[in-house]
């Protein structure tokens, strides 16, 4: 298990895809490297939102469904300022909302756009590892290996032949669960800034945040 661990923690990038178990649960589909360049989507609640980040800046186009919540709840929290959450919305309509990187790594799941933040607490290597029952994953056989069984266990999952490249892991954030599956490791992270016609500054965009004060 450490040999998988030692290959995770020195991947220069790496593909995720997966799920949070937690009171936001969201799914994630992401490409990331330890530069600050991570582009994908993150899913909550049903509505799937595209991101992109490049050094400190980062920007998040919400789905149509995710801003009708938006302007739905406003309407119902915060009457008197229905106007602002509609306005804020319209602008926001099939464009990418410009933030500082940091405020994007807050949105549900994207943490792991910073891999280095997010596999903080999984170890580097292990002094043990319990070896499970083999299952089949895409047409590849793969072992979980356990460190640490019952709360706050990471399990990896490995080829059950050949070299231990992790092709999954299961770890907690912040106390919630994670499962994803890992590839494209060390591929180049190919994403560039929305086109300038694409982009709506946060502060345009402010009413957004109304209904949840």
């Amino acid at each position: 298990m450490s040999a998988s661990l030692k290959l995770l923690k020195g991947y220069r990038s790496v593909g995720l895809k997966g799920e949070f178990r937690g009171k936001t649960g969201s799914r994630v589909d992401l490409h990331a490297d330890r530069q600050g360049n991570c582009g994908g989507t993150y899913t909550v609640f049903g509505n799937t939102n595209k991101v992109v980040i490049i050094g400190d800046r980062g920007w998040v186009a919400y789905d149509d469904g995710n801003l009708e919540d938006i302007r739905s709840l406003g309407k119902y929290l915060e009457p008197e300022q229905a106007a602002v959450v509609e306005d804020a919305v319209k602008k926001a309509r099939g464009k990418y909302i410009e933030y500082p990187a940091r405020d994007v790594l807050g949105h549900p799941g994207v943490v792991l756009c910073a891999p280095n933040r997010a596999f903080a607490g999984v170890p580097g290597k292990v002094s043990s590892a319990e070896r499970g029952n083999p299952r089949t994953k895409a047409g590849e056989r793969l072992v979980p290996l356990t460190h640490a069984p019952g709360d706050g266990a990471v399990v990896v999952h490995v080829p059950e032949k050949g070299e231990a490249v992790p092709r999954g892991i299961e770890f907690e954030i912040d106390d919630s669960p994670v499962l994803l599956e890992l590839d494209d490791y060390d591929e180049p992270v190919n994403v560039k800034p929305p086109r300038p016609a694409d982009i709506v500054q946060e502060e345009e965009v402010r009413g957004l945040d109304v209904p949840f004060g």
